[in-house]
Formats: C-alpha cells, structure tokens, sequence
C-alpha cells in the first residue's frame, strides 16, 4: 500500500532527477527552461509524494501543480514504471485536485497521458502555449505563475 506526504528536502534528487530525465533531450534548452518551474514547485511546496506506508523515504510517484489566473494547472506526474496503471497516478491528482475546478489545465502532455486517457478521465485540458507563459512570468517574477 501506498500514502501521501508533502514534498521533503530529502525528495529532492529524485524529483529533479525523474521530471527532467523524462523530458524531450533532443531540444536544446529545455532542462534549463524547465528547471526553475521545478524550482517554484518546491519552494512554493506544490509537489505530494506517494510513498510506502512502510517507509516514507520510499518515493513510489509524486504529482506538481501550479496556478495559472486563479485556476489550477497539472505541472507534471510521475509513477514509477512498474507501478502504472494501478490507480496510484489517479490517487495524487484526486489527493493534490481535492478542491478542483471541473476542468483541469495542464501544462505537459505525454504519451503516458494518452495512453491512460487522463484527459478524458481527469478532464484534463491541454494548452500548449500554457507552459511558456507560465516559464516566461516565473523569469519576469510575475505573479502569474503563482
């Protein structure tokens, strides 16, 4: 079994590790755009981590967000491979999405997305010039990327 826990200094290494190691490496620049957004998720504590109930130093998957104009946006999920597929994605949205609006903006779409239909299962919304915007406002120190 599984249970939830804010994100801890120790989680570090492996959420950094995980979100930019699954990124497009074949388009210069990206690990470095998409650095400080996972800087703003940690220091703004929006990432929760699924964990062992055995051991709570045992990541099993987490989930990010951030907020777009008011409303919630879906950053990033991630499941260890071996775990897909039994719900546990679906728990840390449910879990981190407790007080959602009936549509959830995200701002990575992946093939895990699709395969999984997690649009049509958490009503997902994609807009692709989300992620920019919101990179570009944490640059400028804009509130918009709250």
């Amino acid at each position: 079994m599984f249970s939830f826990r804010p994100y801890r200094p120790l989680d570090e290494d492996f959420i950094y590790h995980s979100w930019l190691a699954s990124l497009d490496r074949s388009i210069r620049g990206v690990n470095s755009a998409v650095r400080p957004l996972i800087d703003s998720c940690v220091s703004e504590e929006r990432i929760l981590v699924a964990c062992s109930e055995d051991d709570p130093d045992h990541i099993l998957g987490w989930v990010a967000w951030g907020e777009f104009d008011d409303e919630p946006v879906l950053l990033y999920v991630f499941v260890k491979r071996h775990l897909r597929g039994g719900g546990l994605a679906t728990g840390l949205f449910t879990k981190a999405f407790s007080r959602r609006p009936e549509t959830v903006l995200a701002a990575f779409w992946s093939f895990w997305v699709q395969r999984y239909d997690l649009k049509r299962k958490w009503n997902l919304k994609y807009n692709a010039l989300l992620l920019p915007v919101m990179l570009d406002g944490l640059r400028d120190g804009k509130a918009e990327s709250k």
